[in-house]
This record gives C-alpha cells, sequence and structure tokens, in this order.
C-alpha cells in the first residue's frame, strides 16, 4: 500500500493533550490515531504544544503521517495506535 491510498478523516483535539484521527487503507480498513502535541513539536515542526500549532502542523505534514501510519497500520490491537518520535525518520 503507498501513502497515496490511505485516507486520513479530519483531526479533532482530545483531552490527553493530542490531536486523534482516523485512517482507513484498502486491506485493513479503519485504524485510530494519537499523534501528541510533543511530538508534533518535535517531528513536524508546531510552534508550539497547543491544538492550533499541532493543528496546523498536521496538516502541513500529513505526507509524512501517511507514510507512518502506513507502517503502523499493521497492529491489530483494536486500540488507538500512538505515534511517536521514533515512528518518523
Amino acid at each position: 500500500m503507498t501513502p497515496d491510498n490511505i485516507a486520513i478523516t479530519r483531526p479533532i483535539h482530545s483531552d490527553v493533550r493530542a490531536i486523534w484521527f482516523s485512517a482507513y487503507g484498502f486491506g485493513w480498513g479503519y485504524r485510530a490515531f494519537e499523534l501528541p502535541f510533543e511530538v508534533a513539536c518535535e517531528k513536524l515542526g508546531a510552534a508550539g504544544p497547543t491544538t492550533k500549532h499541532s493543528l496546523l502542523a498536521f496538516e502541513l505534514g500529513k505526507r509524512q503521517i501517511l507514510q507512518v501510519v502506513d507502517r503502523k497500520a499493521g497492529a491489530k490491537t483494536g486500540e488507538r495506535l500512538t505515534l511517536t518520535a521514533q515512528d518518523f525518520f
């Protein structure tokens, strides 16, 4: 699967200082993900650990996020998968 074949839902702010979103890929279906504000700052260049900055970094870093989602989507835990700084190259 390539990141071009993955659809991402609109991100939302969670109460745990993170951005939540879902992704759909043919063959693995829907998976839920969490992007902590700190990871958005460190890996996507968010100006600060806030909702506003993290949502902007999410939109600007969507290509990188798609690549990480493509690699992590194989996990079938049924739980929200947290994107960590180590997931980004």
